[in-house]
């Protein structure tokens, strides 16, 4: 039921307004009558008005005035003018200001019901459009979380409005559906069966627009030969719908989220290295060869020692014992021996990259192992001096400055200035002091901070600066920056309120 307030100065309109229909069947509260505009302000300022009913031309306050105030007071209420047949001027303006409709008097009860109706459609629009717009606030603040690592026990805490509650001791899994195209809630419906079928409790929220994480409550204890079940149906799903799904170690509520996230975001990117899709559970062995070779690598003396580790880490793939993660610690432990033996760089001075951002210009994780071989090749072998290394470098820079929003190929950058990958990023660094990695996601981070200012979805502006995924968005927005880009986009709002109302003072 809406709540709806009448206003006229005439004590008989307010009468006849009050008799003309029957105001809850059309689906309406009368909250309240006013003979004027002051009057009216009272109530908008003391409840909550849906639609608002009034004359244009009163002695005083005018209609135009009450509409003002609404506007600034209750922005949400729906204002319909009723206005005589000589006053369409004063109508027009009122439309010009905001005002939802006006009726002719006298008003004819089927054009009243046809107004309400109209009404009633905008209400449930906007409650639409609210409740969206609360799932995807929660979502984000849910990634958020995620992103500061808050123990899970706090990410359910801020799931306010999410039913039914996980039970208070229950034990989770953190779950991560990848598909190679969008992916909406449609397409989650037969997995959400499932889970719902199988009595699972589930939250999730969507990461980027191909890419899930589902928080799973597995408070239930399931017969032995219907979890069986469950998976196998899942599994089929998965197969069915071509997706890469990852699972985290089972954990309880105090559990740090970030690393049982990590652990799901980490195991559905595993057919990138196996090459099969499917369903990928953790296991607390994924990575057991990485502290090993990582040793070896910090204790070589010899580029050849180097090379000759690199055919561990590809076996270390193949056998399943390095994955994206642990690839990318080893490659920069790699890439910090290189030029502590060829340049004498100490190694904590060299940049250090996540999985996402080599991949970014490498491709796969093979492309990625030939670099490191090209890497410890070229500077063994590499001259000193570069006659127009600067021209090189500000070319580069130039283009990733113009197209930073893109799949950018360090490939295909080194191509146009016949050199190779390796090379142009040696240059890079020596000439901008950090890596062209580096360099591509400051200069996003910049984009986004200006897009943060704007009425943009936190969604929208990682996927225009370049990453579709949000999370490895927040992540690296929050190491380079020292805040989350929620938080950021929470503070310039409240940086552009202040300034606002210090203006309107002034």
């Amino acid at each position: 039921m809406h709540n709806l307030l009448l206003v006229d100065d005439e004590h008989w309109i307010l009468k006849d307004m009050e008799q003309i229909i029957d105001w809850e069947e059309a689906g309406f509260r009368l909250a309240g009558k006013a003979n004027d505009a002051v009057a009216a302000e009272s109530i908008l300022r003391r409840q909550r008005i849906d639609v608002l009913v009034s004359d244009i031309r009163m002695p005083g306050k005018s209609g135009l005035d009450l509409l003002r105030f609404a506007n600034r007071a209750s922005p949400d209420t729906l204002v319909v003018f009723m206005s005589a047949y000589g006053e369409f001027a004063y109508a027009k303006q009122a439309l010009e200001q905001g005002c939802f409709s006006y009726l002719l008097k006298p008003v004819n009860e089927a054009e009243l019901l046809d107004t309400l109706d109209r009404c009633k459609r905008r209400l449930a629009e906007r409650e639409r459009e609210r409740s969206g717009r609360q799932v995807a606030e929660q979502a984000m603040l849910f990634l958020e979380g995620i992103g500061k690592d808050l123990p899970i026990v706090r990410l359910l805490e801020g799931l306010v409005d999410f039913r039914p509650a996980f039970a208070p001791q229950s034990r989770v899994m953190f779950a991560c559906v990848k598909a190679y195209g969008p992916l909406g809630l449609e397409g989650l419906a037969p997995l959400d069966e499932l889970l719902e079928g199988g009595g699972i409790s589930f939250y999730r929220s969507r990461v980027s627009s191909s890419k899930w994480c589902y928080m799973l409550e597995l408070a239930v204890q399931l017969e032995a030969g219907s979890a069986v079940r469950l998976y196998r149906a899942i599994r089929r799903l998965v197969q069915a719908k071509r997706w890469d799904v990852g699972l985290s170690a089972v954990c309880d509520t105090s559990s740090r989220s970030g690393n049982v996230y990590h652990q799901a975001a980490m195991m559905a990117d595993t057919s990138i290295l196996a090459g099969r899709k499917g369903v990928h559970r953790y296991k607390s062995d994924v990575n057991g060869a990485v502290t090993g070779i990582r040793e070896r690598i910090a204790k070589a003396a010899k580029p050849e020692q180097l090379k000759a580790i690199l055919i561990d880490v590809h076996e270390g793939i193949k056998a399943g014992r390095i994955h994206l993660s642990g690839l990318a610690e080893l490659y920069n432990s790699f890439m910090a021996a290189i030029d502590h033996l060829t340049s004498r760089l100490q190694p904590e001075l060299t940049d250090s990259a996540y999985t996402q951002d080599m991949l970014l210009h490498c491709g796969n994780p093979q492309e990625l192992l030939e670099e490191m071989a090209e890497q410890l090749e070229d500077r063994r072998q590499r001259q000193n001096g570069e006659p127009n290394a600067q021209l090189i470098v500000e070319d580069v820079a130039r283009e990733v400055d113009l197209m930073y929003a893109h799949r950018i190929s360090l490939k295909e950058l080194a191509r146009k200035h016949y050199i190779s990958p390796n090379y142009l990023s040696h240059l890079f660094k020596q000439e901008k002091g950090q890596s062209f990695i580096h360099y591509l996601i400051r200069r996003r981070l910049e984009a986004a901070q200006a897009l943060l200012e704007q009425d943009i979805s936190l969604y929208e502006v990682a996927r225009m600066v370049g990453y579709d995924d949000y999370a490895h968005f927040s992540k690296l927005f929050k190491k380079h920056l020292g805040q989350s880009p929620y938080d950021c986009k929470q503070h310039k709002k409240r940086q552009k309120e202040i300034t606002e109302g210090y203006m309107e003072k002034n």
